[in-house]
């Protein structure tokens, strides 16, 4: 079973199989600036005095509109106002039921496992996931039906090979989007990060770690050094009642833990392992894909020159099946894609936010909709953004 070296996993969908954090946290909203009519001395105004009587009339849209031609007074004085409210994690995120070891180590396996834009996973062997695992084909089975149960993904028969399914993650495609969009977040992980998770024996030590990865990246996005400081009763909140401290400092002291654990009688010091820290996974991962780029395009390129420079229809005929099956249309020309080293690095940068898929989608698009058409196109990382951003990357094939 072939992994990718790095995978986004929604902080969200980790938190809730684990279990949500029983507690509260302070959101502080800044909202347009209000009048200070005291300071204003508008007590003494005519059009103070019209405002209320209209709101004593119950004209509230009147008493309004003239309200905003207080802005012009040169006597105003104007002050921001915030909003204060507080945000458990079951509001955060939405309540989904926590999950037991074997099926949350599936979970997090799937998103190894080349999903597509949308999430979805064509052709995955059972056996293979067991092996992955470490189990048996009969708890692959029965962690996702559970998982199907609880809304966290869905699978069906391949259709194609026996014993493989179709896997889709539900929450995917929406890692990427901004808080204003929708988004919770996600974390990036490397694939030596998930394969020290799958050995870890037991469910209490699972959960730690995962929320210690959360507490971690959500202090300084979990770069080399950073360390984030936890209470006991913070880890016990979605513990169950029977962890006391002591469970706690077992299960971070058991071999495999990705974190690094200082303890003290009121909590843990919480720092992830050098070898898993985000600076460096964010380094090679940044490499691997813009390699991986470098040779989609070189490999594009070679089926490009050579439906352009067939001599039989037949030779044509061939190439120009290779590219349909990348989504390349069909043309009378196939100029050569040319792509700068500085772009490659933009879009291996790209690639960490999204994912690779969703990027080489997003350069299909491009060589159909502006080089087979001679367009120049100046930056292809920020084009591919913009394309990627607008959704067309799941369109392709338009």
């Amino acid at each position: 079973m072939e992994l990718n070296s790095f995978a986004r996993i929604g902080k969200g969908v980790i938190s809730k199989s684990i279990g949500l954090q029983k507690n509260y946290k302070e959101i502080v909203t800044q909202n347009a600036d209000v009048l200070n009519e005291q300071k204003s001395l508008c007590e003494s105004c005519p059009i103070h005095k019209l405002k209320e009587d209209l709101r004593l009339l119950g004209l509230t849209q009147e008493a309004e509109k003239i309200h905003e031609k207080c802005r012009e007074c040169s006597s105003s004085v104007w002050e921001p106002s915030y909003t204060v409210h507080y945000v458990n994690e079951k509001n955060r995120y939405g309540y989904q039921p926590t999950l037991k070891a074997n099926a949350i180590k599936l979970l997090l396996l799937y998103h190894f496992l080349q999903p597509d834009g949308n999430g979805f996973i064509k052709n995955v062997s059972i056996k293979a996931l067991a092996d992955k695992i470490g189990c048996t084909v009969a708890t692959i089975h029965a962690s996702n039906q559970v998982l199907a149960e609880y809304n966290y993904c869905y699978t069906c028969e391949s259709g194609i090979f026996d014993h493989h399914i179709n896997v889709y993650l539900p929450e995917y495609k929406n890692y990427h989007k901004t808080a204003a969009e929708g988004g919770r977040g996600y974390i990036t992980m490397s694939s030596e990060m998930l394969l020290a998770l799958l050995g870890i024996p037991s469910l209490n030590p699972l959960r730690l770690n995962l929320k210690g990865i959360l507490t971690i990246d959500g202090t300084s996005a979990g770069k080399s050094g950073c360390t984030a400081e936890a209470s006991y009763a913070h880890l016990r909140g979605f513990l169950p009642q029977y962890c006391k401290n002591n469970v706690i400092r077992k299960a971070l002291q058991q071999d495999g833990s990705l974190l690094d654990s200082t303890f003290t009688e009121r909590g843990v010091s919480l720092s992830i392992r050098e070898e898993f820290s985000q600076k460096s996974m964010r380094s090679s991962m940044k490499k691997a894909n813009e390699a991986s780029l470098i040779d989609f395009v070189s490999n594009m390129n070679d089926v490009l020159e050579a439906a352009d420079s067939a001599v039989t229809p037949s030779e044509r005929e061939q190439s120009e099946q290779i590219l349909a099956a990348i989504h390349i249309r069909k043309g009378s020309k196939y100029p050569l894609l040319t792509v700068r080293l500085e772009d490659y690095s933009d879009l291996a940068a790209l690639s960490i936010q999204y994912n690779l898929s969703m990027v080489q989608s997003a350069i299909v698009r491009i060589y159909n909709h502006y080089i087979a058409n001679n367009e120049s196109v100046e930056s292809f990382g920020a084009l591919a953004r913009t394309l990627i951003r607008n959704g067309y990357h799941s369109q392709i094939a338009c």
